[in-house]
């Protein structure tokens, strides 16, 4: 399963670029049109992974989220309203990935797609599992 997170390295990359793009175009106020082309194109390319890259890829963001602290700040007018608390780490990447793709494996790839088209934070969880699994 490593293996494959490590070929798909790029698409993820482009996945959160697109992300990016999403949020700065809604920062700078662009139009409605310009953000629905941005999320077509996000869906799109969402939806051209196979069922076993989406279970990579939601595996890579279940590390992501799982494996680091958070401190939110409810009331913050900074761009950071959290902070994020670096655990140790104490299993390596194939045991991360065996420990996060647990229940995913009975999930379609529908489900599993959609569920990533729905969540809106798929950068977020997405950098930090990267940056954990080293890829």
């Amino acid at each position: 399963m490593i293996l494959l997170a490590k070929q798909l390295t790029e698409r993820m990359r482009a996945l959160i670029a697109i992300e990016s793009e999403i949020a700065d175009a809604t920062h700078r106020q662009e139009g409605q049109h310009v953000v629905r082309e941005l999320e077509e194109k996000r869906s799109t390319q969402i939806r051209s992974f196979t069922r076993d890259e989406l279970l990579v890829i939601k595996t890579v963001m279940n590390v992501g989220r799982c494996e680091r602290g958070y401190r939110y700040y409810a009331n913050s007018e900074q761009s950071d309203y959290y902070e994020i608390i670096h655990l140790p780490i104490e299993l390596n990447e194939h045991e991360l990935m065996q420990k996060y793709s647990y229940y995913l494996v009975h999930k379609t790839e529908s489900e599993l797609a959609d569920g990533m088209e729905y969540y809106t934070a798929v950068s977020e969880q997405l950098k930090e599992g990267m940056a954990i699994l080293k890829l």
